[in-house]
């Protein structure tokens, strides 16, 4: 598949038969996380801070932090085109760790001891489930179960980060469950701390309005910083009016960023869909959030119909993955723009996104007026 280098310093590609498609654009969709704000340090940080904060004050480990959990290694789980949800990731990050654990202590012996001992663990509150899971401490410092070994097998073996990533994650051994809570119907031990670290606790209480537990004061939701200039964003409405967002983060949190920096005036709130909190279970956000199509193709149908040109503009193997199945699914009107800037490899990242035929790959939301131009569009 040939893609023609429209700006070399920009890193601007076309897919060749492309051209036509990208000139019908109409529309536009635009994904949150990667495309519209940059969340390295936010969203990427949270997941980083979970694991170590889970590992290290619940389960009292020794690590060093930021090792656990690298970008890098969260860039894995994103390229799989499986983990857009960020709760998920961090969830499956730390299922990765128990695993070990759990393979160690069979190999020493002491899996049945340890199943026997806490696979009754119930979860009722925050408080009272971190005292309960003192007693994992301590019976893991017993057989001498050590994280900064762990942390060393990630790129080494049979028990590497990518052999995992290859394996069907969908079913989680019991016991993993009821040592790391994850629920997003009630209440939870994992999507709660994951909420607290990225909010911060005065964020965190008027969003969800409900008192913090864990009191970080921090917010990571507020280093954030808006990735298209308003130039940018000037050109693009005059051009295609307002605008849509089809993301994975939860409105209130999105809305909050759009009024932060003054550009919620550039989108149709009935115009965009998020799905964090539109998804009320797991088996809601496994079954219609990305890459399934969906509720995306409902959006799109609800702007336009199926014959007006409607681009999406996403930020990972997801993103394209939605739209190549939504065109499978007879929404053809659709083109797809890769943005690379927010991948830790946009080498591999540009790769990846060929194999699937993405319309065009651009360096960021910035390079869209450029190629509009470029063919006689803009």
């Amino acid at each position: 598949m040939y893609y023609r280098l429209m700006n070399r310093e920009r890193q601007v590609y076309v897919r060749a038969d492309a051209e036509e498609a990208l000139r019908g654009i109409e529309k536009i969709i635009f994904d949150f996380d990667g495309v519209l704000v940059q969340t390295s340090q936010s969203y990427r940080q949270t997941i980083i801070e979970v694991v170590d904060y889970y590992f290290m004050e619940v389960l009292g480990f020794t690590a060093e932090k930021g090792k656990l959990a690298t970008l890098q290694d969260i860039q894995k789980f994103k390229d799989t085109g499986l983990y857009n949800n960020d709760w998920k990731l961090s969830y499956a990050f730390i299922t990765y760790y128990l695993t070990l654990i759990m393979k160690e202590l069979e190999q020493k012996g002491a899996l049945k001891e340890f199943i026997d001992r806490f696979y009754n663990l119930q979860f009722t509150d925050i408080r009272s489930f971190i005292t309960s899971l003192k007693g994992v401490k301590d019976f893991l410092e017993c057989y001498e179960v050590n994280m900064i070994d762990f942390a060393n097998l990630k790129d080494n073996g049979a028990t590497n980060l990518d052999v995992f990533l290859t394996k069907n994650q969908a079913e989680k051994p019991l016991l993993i469950k009821r040592l790391a809570p994850y629920d997003l119907e009630k209440p939870d031990l994992l999507k709660r701390l994951f909420e607290e670290i990225y909010l911060g606790k005065d964020l965190f209480t008027k969003i969800y309005g409900t008192p913090s537990v864990f009191n970080f004061g921090n917010s990571l939701i507020d280093v954030e910083e808006f990735i298209p200039t308003k130039k940018t964003m000037d050109l693009l409405r005059k051009q295609f009016g307002s605008l849509g967002i089809y993301s994975g983060r939860p409105k209130p949190q999105g809305m909050y960023i759009l009024e932060k920096y003054d550009y919620i005036g550039y989108f149709e709130e009935q115009e965009s869909v998020f799905l964090g909190d539109l998804l009320k279970s797991e088996e809601e956000m496994e079954r219609l959030g990305k890459p399934d199509p969906t509720l995306f193709m409902k959006l799109v149908k609800k702007m336009v119909g199926n014959e007006t040109g409607v681009a999406y503009v996403g930020d990972g193997i997801a993103d394209a993955l939605l739209v190549e199945k939504a065109k499978a699914m007879g929404q053809k009107n659709l083109t797809f723009l890769g943005v690379v800037s927010s991948s830790e490899d946009s080498n591999k990242l540009f790769t990846e996104y060929t194999k699937h035929g993405v319309d065009a790959v651009i360096t960021d939301i910035n390079d869209i007026p450029y190629i509009l131009k470029s063919l006689g569009s803009g």
